[in-house]
């Protein structure tokens, strides 16, 4: 029992630690952010913080996973693509539904300052730019590939390269909308923008696909 409260008790810790990172990170920009402003911001110690992230680099990383990972596990939740949960005509509900959520959480503020820093400091940083694609959009678009190579094999989609196609989809769900949250420009009525958006993307993602889905 107490070693599983002394588990809890560092694991909480560790979030607060990649808390307060994340809020250096997003004010001060990577090469900005040091050690120093982290343990200050956290109330930690440089040993803490050292032995749980080995330095500036690994707290960047430890927060592209968690963030991610949290993201990637709903965008893809077991109940909406296990094929012996669904069926064809269930593939574009849950399209539309894997395309909301990841619009949704891409336009959260957190996850756009991310994509600013990123954008601001990878020309400067490449393995900050790396890192976040390999985490965030490159690993979307395998799980996603998984998921329509799998449908392909039930002969509920009809697709050439799941992986070119996964790539297009998740292009065209974020779309114009996220490039203008990016820039700050977020239309006041945002839930009825991001439903305008979906719908578009659907529909122009099944024409291009040049498949017409099955009736729900």
């Amino acid at each position: 029992m107490a070693q599983r409260r002394g588990r809890a008790r560092g694991e909480s810790r560790r979030a607060e630690i990649l808390d307060a990172a994340l809020r250096i990170f997003l004010r001060s920009g990577y090469k900005g952010a040091t050690i120093d402003l982290v343990v200050s911001e956290a109330n930690a110690s440089k040993a803490t913080v050292y032995s749980y992230f080995g330095g500036k680099e690994g707290l960047f990383i430890s927060i592209l996973e968690e963030r991610t990972e949290h993201v990637l596990s709903d965008l893809f939740a077991q109940d909406m693509i296990d094929p012996h949960a669904i069926g064809a005509a269930d593939v574009p509900g849950v399209l539309e539904q894997i395309a909301r959520r990841l619009l949704t959480a891409s336009l959260a503020p957190e996850a756009l300052g991310i994509y600013r820093l990123v954008l601001s400091e990878g020309r400067h940083f490449p393995e900050v730019a790396r890192t976040f694609y390999r985490l965030g959009p490159d690993r979307a678009r395998r799980r996603l590939a998984r998921i329509l190579t799998t449908w392909r094999e039930h002969g509920w989609i009809v697709v050439d390269d799941p992986d070119r196609t996964a790539r297009h989809f998740l292009t065209i769900a974020l779309g114009d909308l996220h490039l203008r949250g990016v820039a700050g420009l977020l239309p006041d009525d945002l839930d009825a923008a991001i439903d305008d958006h979906v719908k578009e993307a659907l529909a122009f993602f099944w024409t291009i696909v040049g498949w017409t889905p099955p009736p729900a």
